[in-house]
C-alpha cells in the first residue's frame, strides 16, 4: 500500500480488480488520456464522485422522510413565515 500526504491528512491507496464492459473501459481510457491523468486516477475520481453523490442522495432522502411528518412540516412552514415577516433582506446571513 502506498501512502500519500494530501491536504493535511494521509490518504492510503488500495489496489482493486474490477470487471467493466470493454466499451466503458475504452471510453474511460480515452477520457483519462484527454485529461492527461492516469486511468487509475480517473477511475478513482469517478468512484469518489459516485460515493459523494450517493451520500448526498441518502442525506436528502433522510431529510425528505423527516418532512413527511406533518407536525415537522408545519413547524418549519411557520418558522419560515415568522423569519420572512420579521427579517429584512439586509439581515439575512447570505
Amino acid at each position: 500500500m502506498l501512502t500519500l500526504f494530501l491536504g493535511g491528512f494521509f490518504m492510503g491507496y488500495q489496489k482493486i480488480s474490477i470487471t467493466v464492459p470493454e466499451e466503458i473501459f475504452k471510453e474511460a481510457k480515452e477520457a483519462a488520456a484527454q485529461r492527461r491523468v492516469k486511468l487509475s486516477r480517473f477511475v478513482s475520481d469517478a468512484l469518489a464522485d459516485k460515493v459523494r453523490k450517493s451520500k448526498e442522495e441518502a442525506f436528502i432522502h433522510r431529510i425528505n422522510e423527516i418532512f413527511k411528518d406533518q407536525d415537522v412540516s408545519e413547524e418549519q412552514r411557520l418558522m419560515a413565515r415568522d423569519i420572512a415577516d420579521n427579517t429584512t433582506v439586509e439581515e439575512l446571513p447570505w
